[in-house]
């Protein structure tokens, strides 16, 4: 299960920046959900992030349910005791559940969750684009160097406004993704598709495809969840939903 790097936000701050991605809250028959979604192996992939801002969180085998408590194996060689409030995100099937809970007790090697009292949903799939200003800055093979507007971006790919006529699908450049107030990530890209109808006159929307090395994708990553972080705390609604007590 990938999700975006935390980047020191708080639980429920990482939270909110990924709840819209996971539609409606669920509210009703959350056992009966999470444990009849359980794989034909019997287990289900889970990521834990405790409270502390610096934890990038642990990976665990989800068991299932037992008395009123969720179960947890940890896949790993190491994880935090201190789940006094932590953030779960569990895959099952096709699916990815997310939600709040608190470390009952360890046993045997077996973390023991409450049962949580509201859970999210989504499908499985890719990172939601973002909306975003920010330049994007192409080199082509000989050095022929272009400066275009981001349209939207995602930690796998992006797109962009473009000169009509300057990019082609299946073409490789190298790309360099300059966000305010959010970094940089340079890495090779490919032409995906090139748009022409509902755009300014004389510009073509790009849709590219990144090619990450394990570093790039991190630098990637945080520019997404940035990006994301400071979209949602400008709404409204914004602290009265970050509370997760």
């Amino acid at each position: 299960m990938m999700l975006p790097l935390r980047s020191g936000l708080s639980i429920a701050e990482y939270q909110q920046t990924l709840v819209e991605e996971f539609g409606e809250a669920i509210f009703e028959d959350i056992p009966e959900r999470l444990c009849s979604e359980r794989s034909a192996e019997g287990l289900g992939d889970a990521v834990i992030f405790s409270a502390d801002s610096s934890d990038s969180g642990a990976h665990f085998y989800f068991d299932g349910c037992e008395s009123e408590s969720l179960l947890f194996r940890l896949k790993g060689v190491f994880a935090r005791e201190d789940y006094k409030k932590a953030l779960i995100f569990v895959e099952l099937g096709d699916f990815i559940f997310m939600f709040f809970s608190d470390l009952k007790y360890l046993f045997e090697g077996r973390y023991y969750f409450d049962v949580p009292r509201m859970i999210y949903r989504r499908a499985s799939r890719r990172a939601k684009r973002v909306r975003l200003e920010g330049a994007i800055t192409l080199r082509k093979v000989g050095g022929v160097e272009m400066v275009g507007q981001l349209h939207d971006f995602s930690p796998s790919g992006a797109s962009f406004f473009a000169p009509k006529g300057s990019y082609q699908p299946g073409e490789n450049v190298l790309a360099e993704f300059t966000i305010a107030d959010c970094g940089t990530c340079e890495t090779v890209v490919t032409i995906v598709r090139v748009q022409e109808e509902g755009v300014p006159m004389g510009q073509c929307l790009v849709g590219i495809r990144m090619s990450l090395t394990r570093d790039q994708k991190k630098r990637a990553e945080h520019l997404y969840l940035c990006k994301k972080a400071e979209e949602i705390q400008k709404r409204p609604e914004y602290s009265r939903n970050s509370r997760i007590f």
